[in-house]
């Protein structure tokens, strides 16, 4: 296992911190207590699969976010960059992009261990590593079964930060290795046709959508009374807000 203590941000992940918003931290604390009520106790991790209908609605500002506020509640975590077709995560973290991950853990051709990085946020993190030829494969093979298995007798909250939905059939296929689904939108870009094509996907992969995270909605910009409260993020189970109103 690798130890990490300095961590530079990439400049697109906002991550939370003694300065964030108090309606940010609140946020990302409400989420994280709504997906452990959704869930039932197993006496096992819960497997959580963040995903969004298309490229650059947050998810993985959700996913990196989500992970570091379970840590903050001392839960074992370890989040998961499962988008082995253009996996990003490891530029947010600061883990070098030839760092053994994902891909040689379902190769075979790395122990899970060594994939593992500490951060010092008190989460881990597994990179996606060298990217396949073949990801759909791996992501739906039995090495990633038993890999996530692995980690839920280890970890009390393992989160998979997935590709769009809409880009590539891995995510739907990964529905069937996990215990819910948290699916992004951003509330200014993902259109109602969008956002019911790419839920409508999930479902008839027999995903458990645990609810929608509506990203980037300014409450003060559309004149509501809870903008102090909810001042960059708003997150609702199945609620679309305005962006019910776009076609």
């Amino acid at each position: 296992m690798t130890q990490r203590n300095g961590h530079k941000i990439w400049r697109n992940l906002k991550m939370m911190s003694t300065e964030s918003s108090f309606g940010y931290v609140e946020a990302h604390k409400a989420l994280r207590t709504n997906i452990s009520y959704l869930l039932p106790d197993t006496g096992k991790g819960h497997v959580i699969m963040i995903t969004s209908a298309v490229p650059g609605e947050g998810k993985s500002n959700v996913s990196v976010n989500l992970a570091y506020s379970y840590a903050q509640e001392k839960k074992r975590v370890v989040l998961i960059d499962c988008d082995l077709r253009k996996g990003t995560l490891h530029r947010y973290l600061d883990v070098p992009a030839l760092a053994p991950g994902l891909s040689s853990v379902l190769k075979g051709k790395i122990a899970l261990d060594t994939a593992i990085v500490h951060l010092k946020y008190g989460f881990d993190f597994i990179p996606v590593g060298a990217l396949p030829t073949n990801p759909s494969e791996l992501i739906g093979s039995s090495s990633m079964s038993d890999m996530l298995a692995a980690l839920a007798d280890s970890y009390d909250t393992i989160i998979c930060d997935t590709a769009p939905v809409l880009s590539v059939a891995d995510t739907a296929i990964l529905c069937r290795f996990v215990d819910g689904v948290v699916f992004v939108i951003s509330h200014n870009d993902t259109t109602r046709n969008t956002a019911l094509a790419a839920k409508e996907s999930l479902e008839q992969a027999n995903a458990n959508i645990l609810g929608v995270v509506l990203n980037k909605y300014d409450a003060k910009e559309t004149g509501t009374d809870a903008y102090n409260y909810y001042s960059y993020y708003n997150y609702s189970n199945y609620g679309y807000g305005d962006d019910s109103k776009k076609q």
